[in-house]
């Protein structure tokens, strides 16, 4: 009994971990992103889209996207 507690407290640290990492870093490369096509409002879509920083802003929103379904991903598997 007290191995499940342990090793469920073990998962929840470590997707704590993961969520807040890849929030974090999430938030670093759209912060970036948006620095690098800084007038963003004066550009067409296709200068938005080959623009410097844009590759960098869609990564970090995917992984903004990711570290807040981190947990659908690591829950998964559990026995019962």
């Amino acid at each position: 009994m007290k191995q499940g507690v342990n090793t469920s407290n073990a998962n929840e640290t470590g997707t704590r971990w993961i969520r807040n990492t890849l929030l974090g870093l999430g938030g670093l490369l759209v912060l970036l992103g948006l620095i690098r096509q800084w007038p963003i409002l004066g550009k067409t879509y296709m200068q938005f889209i080959e623009g410097p920083g844009y590759l960098s802003l869609m990564l970090g929103l995917i992984m903004i996207v990711l570290g807040f379904s981190v947990r659908l991903f690591m829950d998964g598997d559990e026995p019962n």
